[in-house]
């Protein structure tokens, strides 16, 4: 199969869930051909945070500049004539064109969390969004991530967790202080160390690897994750309409949040 060239399998879906008044989560995927680089997939969900559409305006915010990045400022990154000629053949071109890419990445969040802050001061309240962003091209990928929504790359066969959340109960058990079973049932399950717009500063994680064969991304909130073992994630990612069948599924066992996913199949 040619990676650079197959077109990518997108899977969808969002979610109210069963308690909450507002959808506070957002998502893009986008992918387009190009002359040098071949197929890129690109994709970004993020969940909102704050009092009624507060946490809406964070997260679709968020999505709608990072749309912008991939109309916008992307094909710029990949038109430099220096970068694109020797991308295919030499590790270090490509190596400096993914760190351009980093370095957006990271600005728009920092200008986003700063902008964020400043519109909730202004109007008297808080909000924030977490996110995950990926970017697919030339059979590796990039992720970036902030706060708890993860990042898992699975086959039929086998699942990854990319992404390491930025929360306080994954800081607890990093630190051998709390198990997996009493993170799962802690009160602060939901406390988070990083939060765009939230947080004095923002530091995302990024994480930068080979796609696997027969590889499938998910990307997805805690809303969807929370309530999931990994074999359910791998035995519905594939299938179609494979993350309506999963908010299903975790709907029926109480979640509350809203929740959202979606999955790119390579």
């Amino acid at each position: 199969m040619d990676i650079f060239n197959s077109k990518f399998k997108i899977d969808a879906y969002s979610d109210i869930g069963n308690k909450k008044k507002v959808n506070q989560d957002a998502l893009i995927v986008k992918q387009a051909r190009t002359s040098s680089i071949g197929r890129v997939c690109f994709a970004c969900l993020c969940d909102g945070m704050g009092g009624l559409s507060q946490g809406e305006v964070a997260s679709s915010s968020l999505v709608n500049r990072m749309g912008q990045w991939f109309q916008n400022e992307f094909p710029h990154i990949i038109s430099v004539e220096d970068v694109t000629e020797d991308l295919s053949a030499c590790g270090d071109a490509r190596l400096d064109f993914t760190r351009q890419i980093q370095a957006q990445w990271e600005m728009i969040v920092r200008q986003m969390n700063q902008g964020l802050k400043q519109y909730g001061n202004e109007q008297g309240f808080k909000l924030g969004t977490t996110a995950v962003f990926l970017l697919i091209m030339q059979g590796e990928y990039l992720i970036m991530s902030v706060g708890d929504s993860r990042a898992y790359m699975f086959n039929k066969m086998d699942i990854k967790q990319i992404t390491h959340d930025q929360s306080y109960v994954q800081q607890q058990m990093d630190l051998g202080r709390m198990t997996k079973e009493e993170a799962e049932k802690s009160p602060d399950k939901s406390v988070l160390l990083q939060c765009i717009g939230a947080s004095e500063n923002v530091y995302p994680d990024f994480f930068r690897g080979k796609v696997d064969d027969d590889a499938n991304f998910l990307l997805c909130s805690d809303g969807l994750w929370r309530l999931l073992s990994n074999d359910e994630i791998i035995k519905y990612g594939s299938q179609k309409n494979g993350i309506k069948k999963m908010t299903e599924l975790v709907k029926s066992r109480g979640e509350t949040d809203n929740i959202s996913g979606l999955v790119i199949g390579v």
